[in-house]
């Protein structure tokens, strides 16, 4: 389910950006910002004024405005009837244009606020639009910790206790970047793009057992961390014992994915035994991402140097 804006939470957020003030009175503050991708009933957050194909902000811009002062007063009534059979929920007009008063007083009747921007018609809606597609888009919260490793985003997971803080410190130690510890919240910005990045309250923090809470930026300076980044790689932490030794693939040629917010991302299952180098085998595993995003495969070259051996054998036997 796609999350919801409040008005009023859409004017605390971005009524300086967008330069906005009441043209009516203050009303439908709690009314929500939605927008819909299914089939059957879709709609944009935010769009010109369009009576066909409605949005939840319909922005007023010199067309929209122009083509309703044409209209005489029962035409502008009807027109707006129409308009608010639809999601809409606030109605923005743009630089120097203005709804008549009687339009006005009609989406206060249906509690409907009517805004004024100082920003020209593409500016307020580009940056309307812009700023809702972040606030609404798909979300969810995954346990782990999110690091860029050689400018990929790189999300460590597995059990609790089994060494994500540790290795995500060993990582920042030889100059990788970390962006959140413990909770990771991820959001689909676009359809083949979703972004971690940190709750505000652990930004900055990682907790490393033995030594507690640690402030990443005080002990290793702004440079070691980074805001957001978009996911690539997924590193599953798993312990090795002799239940599990024989499981793990040898030569690296299966594949394996997981899911998040409806995308398929490659996953690594890394085993976790003593003495072996977790920050060394992760950026292996960063750096073999890179080639095989380039179109190079190791484990297909390998097998395919193997099958040219075997038949150079064979050829020879014969």
């Amino acid at each position: 389910m796609r999350p919801a804006l409040t008005i009023r939470e859409f004017l605390n957020q971005y009524q300086q950006k967008l330069k906005l003030s009441f043209t009516s009175r203050q009303i439908g503050l709690d009314r929500e910002i939605k927008l819909s991708r299914q089939a059957a009933d879709t709609f944009d957050a935010a769009d010109y004024f369009n009576v066909i194909r409605t949005s939840s902000i319909a922005v007023v811009g010199y067309q929209e405005s122009r083509y309703i002062e044409r209209l005489d007063a029962d035409a502008q009534a009807a027109l707006f009837n129409t308009l608010f059979r639809g999601p809409v929920c606030a109605v923005i007009c743009s630089l120097g244009n203005l709804l008549p008063e009687a339009m006005i007083r009609l989406c206060e009747q249906r509690e409907i606020p009517v805004l004024q921007s100082a920003l020209s018609d593409s500016e307020l809606l580009d940056n309307t639009r812009y700023l809702l597609s972040r606030a609404l888009a798909e979300h969810t919260n995954e346990h782990g910790v999110y690091l860029e490793v050689y400018s990929l985003g790189v999300f460590i997971t597995g059990k609790t206790a089994v060494g994500k803080s540790e290795l995500a410190l060993a990582l920042i130690s030889r100059g990788h970047r970390l962006i959140g510890d413990d909770i990771t919240r991820f959001t689909r910005l676009a359809p083949d793009v979703v972004e971690g990045q940190s709750p505000q309250l652990l930004t900055d923090f990682l907790e490393v057992r033995g030594l507690g809470v640690v402030n990443i930026r005080a002990m290793f300076g702004a440079n070691a961390l980074k805001k957001n980044m978009p996911l690539s790689l997924i590193i599953n932490m798993v312990e090795l014992d002799r239940h599990n030794s024989t499981e793990f693939d040898r030569l690296g040629h299966i594949s394996t994915t997981r899911k998040i917010l409806g995308m398929e991302f490659p996953e690594v299952t890394l085993p976790v035994a003593h003495g072996r180098n977790l920050a060394v085998l992760v950026e292996a595993a960063a750096r073999n991402h890179l080639l095989q995003i380039s179109g190079y495969n190791s484990a297909q070259d390998f097998i395919q140097r193997q099958n040219q051996a075997i038949a150079k054998d064979e050829k020879t036997a014969n």
